[in-house]
């Protein structure tokens, strides 16, 4: 079934999405398609961005009109990355047939196929030469958090931790209702020492505002130090400055 799409978004893309087989939006951390997966469409992205990784790793991130997944199309094989939405996107995905008509009828759109392809071969050749120990794991959990709404809760068990994706106001990080901390970075690990120590949460963490938080197992903990170690050492820092953030505020209520 064709979808329904305005004018602008036609001129936008360069390739008429009225054309198109689907045109869907996905949430951060939404999967377009898998590693290993057959799909014999390719891909428009109509607004947002969307992050291509390998065996967990980021390759690259396309936007606004970039195209991918062509090879799924030309060579009818399997796909050899894993597309996800590190925004939320609108995506356009199109047949082998509109492949033929761009071909023989658009020289505009082909021209923009080039140019998207050697952005990606560009940023890719990048990530090889000064990159390749992109942060990136693959079936991570992801939720979505209202103002207001508890992500820990001080007392409970559990062998989950998390990382900060997006926040409008921060979290509030509490002990016995007084708030001693702030989580505000994008990237930020929480939650980590309760799930290594085995001992339940030492704090309530709260979303101030619409939040994005990634959820992790502590099992993911060994994957990280192995194969992310500038990522281990990040988390340590945190947690260190965490600490001396804490003391420095108990100090300051004895004064």
């Amino acid at each position: 079934m064709h979808a329904i799409v305005d004018n602008v978004e036609e001129e936008r893309s360069g390739l008429n999405p009225a054309q198109a087989l689907e045109i869907h939006t996905y949430r951060y951390g939404d999967e377009i398609f898998r590693e290993g997966e057959e799909c014999s469409c390719f891909f428009v992205i109509l607004s947002g961005q969307v992050r291509i990784s390998q065996r967990g790793k980021k390759v690259r991130v396309l936007e606004d009109q970039d195209v991918f997944g062509l090879e799924n199309v030309i060579f009818k094989r399997a796909a050899h990355y894993t597309a996800r939405a590190l925004t939320k996107s609108r995506v356009a995905a199109y047949g082998p047939e509109a492949l033929d008509h761009v071909i023989r009828e658009s020289p505009r759109m082909v021209r923009s196929v080039l140019v998207s392809t050697l952005h990606q071969l560009s940023q890719t050749t990048k990530h090889l030469l000064h990159d390749t120990d992109a942060f990136a794991l693959e079936d991570v959990s992801v939720n979505f958090y209202n103002d207001g709404e508890i992500i820990i809760e001080e007392g409970t068990t559990g062998s989950s931790f998390y990382r900060l994706v997006s926040t409008q106001g921060g979290l509030r990080v509490t002990i016995a209702g007084h708030e001693v901390a702030r989580i505000e970075k994008p990237g930020e690990f929480f939650g980590e020492m309760a799930g290594l120590l085995n001992l339940p949460r030492q704090a309530t963490i709260t979303s101030l505002g619409d939040s994005v938080v990634e959820i992790y197992n502590i099992d993911d903990l060994e994957i990280i130090i192995r194969d992310y170690p500038d990522v281990a050492l990040q988390m340590m820092r945190t947690l260190v400055s965490r600490l001396v953030e804490i003391n420095r505020k108990f100090a300051g209520s004895l004064a």
